[in-house]
């Protein structure tokens, strides 16, 4: 790496899976009361690791297979200082089926043929 920022970053965070019960119902069985916890400390800790690398005007797309809103929202409801949130509904074709989270970023609801996701977006001002 030359040290330079990076324009765009996607980080796809390691999460509970609660999106993906559909195909994976054992997760039921596995997932422990503290789980959730755990993952939320070490996704904001990859957070602000990837932040420290974004350039200005660069944006940070921050996803998960999680519908749990410590694993996602929470992390973006505080206003961080240099960051605006993108809108990511305009992005998208019309009838997906997605759901506004708090703080600005979308969920992807869990269907027949789809897992639940969760996404949301920071640009640098």
């Amino acid at each position: 790496w030359d040290g330079c920022p990076y324009d765009r970053i996607l980080l796809d965070a390691p999460c509970t899976g609660t999106g993906t019960l559909r195909r994976h119902p054992e997760l039921k069985l596995r997932l422990k009361p503290g789980d959730i916890g755990r993952m939320a400390r070490l996704q904001e800790k990859m957070i602000e690791a990837a932040l420290r690398l974004l350039a200005p005007g660069g944006v940070l797309l921050y996803t998960t297979c999680s519908l749990e809103p410590e694993e996602n929202e929470d992390h973006f409801l505080e206003e961080r200082r240099g960051l605006v949130t993108v809108d990511l509904g305009a992005l998208l074709p019309p009838g997906v089926p997605v759901r506004p989270t708090p703080a600005g970023g979308l969920r992807l609801l869990p269907g027949e043929e789809r897992d639940g996701f969760g996404f949301h977006a920071l640009r640098r001002s």
